[in-house]
C-alpha cells in the first residue's frame, strides 16, 4: 500500500506521513474501508460509514463511530491535499480509545479499453475467514496477488471448498442469465457499497436479482458477467480461465452499468 497524502487526518486533526505510519505500526485489528473521491468528493461516504461500523461490530473490536466525525474527516483530508480523483483508505482500532485514520492511497482504475472489451478473471479455491468484515488478511491477500501474477488476470475469483462461488478477491460478482442477475448471498461475501447499490438501482428499474448459492459447475452455463467495487464500478469479464462471455455487449450488463454511474453522478452532486 502507497501512501500519497503528506497531510492525513487522526480523529479530526492533520498528522503527517510519520505520524500516520507510526500508528498504522500498531494498528491490529486492521479494519478498513476504502472511499472513492470524484471531482473532490467522496462517493457514497453514509455506505462506507455504515459498513465499517457493521466490520467493528462483526469483530468485536472496540468502540462505535460517529458519522459526522468521519465525514468531516474525510473533508478535511481532501481539503488539505490536492487530489481530486483519488481513494481514501480509513484505518480503524481501539487503543485506549478510537483511532480513525484518514488517508489517500495509490489508486488505480480500469481503461476506457477494459470497460469496452470487458477483463479476463480466473478461479481461485480460497475463501475469507469472515467474508461479512472487511478487514486486512496479509496471508490471504498475499496468496491471491501471486495467483493474478501469475496468469496476469484482473481479478481472481474465489471457490469455495464446496464448490461454490462466492466473490472476487477485492470485488463483487454477478451473473447474467435470462436477462436476470444471480450473485451469491449476502451471508457469503463481503457487502460491498457498489454491490448494494447495483441490486438497488436494478430491482428499482425492472432486473431481476437472485441472491443465491452459485455453484463452479454453472460458470459454463452464463449469458455474462460481471464484477463490482469501489475502484471498478460495473467492469464486465470478458473471461474465466478458459470461459469466454460477452459481457461487454449484453444489454443487463450495459444497463446495470449506466444504472449505477447515474447514481455516483447524482451522489456526488449533493
Amino acid at each position: 500500500m502507497n501512501i500519497l497524502s503528506k497531510r492525513n487526518v487522526n480523529n479530526g486533526k492533520i498528522i503527517s506521513k510519520e505520524q500516520l505510519k507510526k500508528l498504522l505500526s500498531e494498528d491490529n485489528a486492521k479494519i478498513y474501508e476504502v472511499i472513492r473521491v470524484i471531482d473532490r468528493k467522496p462517493v457514497f461516504l453514509k455506505e462506507h460509514f455504515d459498513r465499517m461500523r457493521e466490520s467493528i461490530k462483526l469483530s468485536n473490536t472496540k468502540g462505535n463511530l460517529d458519522y459526522e466525525s468521519y465525514k468531516k474527516s474525510a473533508e478535511l483530508l481532501i481539503k488539505e491535499n490536492e487530489f481530486d480523483n483519488c481513494n481514501i483508505r480509513v484505518s480503524y482500532y481501539y487503543k485506549g480509545g478510537e483511532v480513525v485514520l484518514f488517508y489517500f492511497i495509490e489508486s488505480h482504475y480500469p481503461s476506457k479499453e477494459q470497460f469496452k472489451t470487458g477483463v479476463h478473471t480466473v478461479t481461485a479455491k480460497v475463501q475469507r475467514h469472515n467474508p461479512n468484515v472487511k478487514a486486512f488478511q496479509k496471508e490471504f491477500k498475499e496468496k491471491i496477488q501471486q495467483i493474478i501474477d501469475e496468469t496476469r488476470a484482473f481479478e481472481a475469483i474465489l471457490i469455495n471448498e464446496d464448490d461454490t462461488v462466492s466473490e472476487g478477491s477485492k470485488s463483487n460478482i454477478f451473473f447474467v442469465k435470462n436477462n436476470k442477475l444471480a450473485t451469491s448471498p449476502d451471508e457469503k461475501v463481503l457487502l460491498g457499497v457498489t454491490r448494494s447499490k447495483v441490486i438497488e438501482v436494478c430491482e428499482n428499474n425492472g432486473i431481476e436479482v437472485e441472491k443465491r448459492i452459485i455453484k463452479f459447475e454453472e460458470l459454463d452455463r452464463f449469458d455474462g458477467a460481471f464484477i463490482t467495487g469501489t475502484s471498478n464500478d460495473v467492469l464486465p469479464i470478458n473471461s474465466i480461465d478458459e470461459r469466454i462471455y460477452n459481457s461487454a455487449e449484453n444489454k443487463v450488463v450495459k444497463r446495470a452499468y449506466e444504472l449505477y454511474m447515474n447514481e455516483v453522478k447524482k451522489d456526488i452532486k449533493l
